[in-house]
């Protein structure tokens, strides 16, 4: 059996661990610079707030039912994810780590124990050690564990948070139930195509042929197909390197001026090349995208993306800012007014291994010192003390997060002081 454990509404939960006041309180968690909600309590999605829905729509909701509005702590929720997993270890030791908030479990050799009551000793055991809500989904396949994870979530009181899919019987019923759009990997374009068929639910999509289901959606359509029938197509996976890091941010104000792209994108060049480096790799390829506000249908919108290929593998700031700043003249139309721009590099090899152009200039031995040095200061200092000269020394781009808790388990000056009497 896998099962699949999920934090309730996490980011909202992780913000109500160390508040209890708001455990009553509706709760929204917006994006990067406050933009959208991105997570809600269950009392917020009864006020009609939407998941992706801008702050600046539901504001006077929130501002009217007291709502407790908080800017995205992602180095919390981090740490807060961290402490589920190492629990979850003490449980199970085959663990699939899917999600900041929902990990897969392998419980497979497992054949003596109660999986029901085993799983409800887990849940119990989170909740008491971290005050963080969970529900547990079990079942055959990975993809019934999901189904199972929903089951568990939308009948807390029958299920007791945990819900066991074991039987044919049981199969039947939950796909007869749910949805097919909320099914793992349907997406909005497979689900408009089958729903113009007449295919609402889960259970509709399994009794599709095989032939049907693997011409409309290929392989990864029929493996779908059976994992909802019982027939296991995946085993849990092993964390590969990523194949790509990007740095990507909405301003805090829409801007046309070409020089404050430029300082965007060489700092998020930067922070691309940090995370290079920490993994000792180097990339080939330098992507870099600027759009406008699509909520603002009264202004004329633009997006467009480009991407650079530099001459040696490299995972120096220098280079990378240099040729953000080089893709982004290729892009940059004046008279737009931009909200949002990104920088993704791309196609790595490790940095002891590079194939060098002969007829290239190569600065890589060059700049290592310098930017070893750099990492060090940063890293003592604190982010961003040390920087480059196209980069904003005043900070004036700082994200808009106005409602940021306090790191209260992973930095010592912020933790919660206690007062006995």
């Amino acid at each position: 059996m896998f099962g699949l454990i999920d934090g309730n509404n996490f980011y909202a939960s992780c913000e109500r661990i160390f508040r209890p006041e708001l455990r009553s309180r509706p709760v929204v968690v917006l994006s990067n610079n406050d933009g959208c909600a991105i997570a809600r309590s269950n009392e917020a999605k009864a006020l009609g707030i939407k998941m992706g829905e801008p702050y600046f729509q539901f504001k006077d909701i929130a501002d009217k039912h007291g709502v407790a509005v908080f800017s995205a702590n992602f180095v919390l929720y981090g740490d807060i994810s961290n402490r589920v997993v190492n629990i979850c270890r003490r449980y199970c030791k085959d663990i699939e780590v899917y999600s900041v908030d929902e990990s897969f479990l392998d419980f497979h050799g497992y054949p003596y124990i109660d999986l029901q009551k085993h799983c409800e000793e887990l849940r119990e055991f989170v909740f008491k050690g971290l005050d963080l809500p969970t529900s547990i989904g079990l079942a055959p396949t990975k993809t019934l564990a999901k189904v199972a994870n929903k089951i568990a979530k939308k009948f807390p009181e029958r299920t007791n948070c945990v819900y066991m899919i074991d039987t044919p019987e049981k199969i039947e019923k939950a796909l007869k139930w749910f949805p097919l759009e909320d099914v793992w990997g349907i997406g909005r374009r497979y689900y408009e195509r089958f729903s113009a068929r007449g295919i609402k639910t889960a259970w509709d999509f399994t009794q599709l042929p095989e032939a049907f289901v693997q011409k409309e959606m290929g392989i990864y359509g029929l493996r779908m197909h059976k994992e909802l029938r019982g027939i296991p197509q995946y085993d849990l996976s092993i964390r590969k390197p990523k194949k790509g890091i990007a740095t990507t941010r909405t301003f805090d104000k829409r801007t046309s001026e070409l020089s404050e792209l430029e300082e965007r994108v060489s700092t998020f060049a930067f922070k691309c090349s940090e995370k290079l480096r920490s993994q000792n790799s180097c990339c080939r390829y330098v992507t870099v995208w600027i759009t406008t506000d699509r909520f603002k249908k009264d202004l004329k919108q633009y997006s467009n993306s480009v991407t650079i290929t530099l001459p040696n593998p490299s995972n120096s700031a220098i280079e990378l800012a240099k040729a953000a700043k080089k893709a982004l003249n290729q892009i940059y139309l004046p008279y737009f007014q931009y909200k949002k721009a990104g920088v993704m590099v791309t196609e790595f090899v490790p940095d002891t291994e590079r194939m060098t152009s002969l007829f290239d200039t190569d600065n890589f031995e060059k700049h290592q010192p310098l930017l070893k040095v750099m990492d060090r200061m940063n890293c003592r200092l604190g982010a961003d003390k040390i920087k480059l000269a196209s980069m904003d020394i005043q900070r004036t781009w700082k994200m808009n997060q106005k409602n940021l808790s306090p790191r209260y388990s992973t930095e010592l000056n912020q933790i919660i002081k206690v007062k006995a009497k």
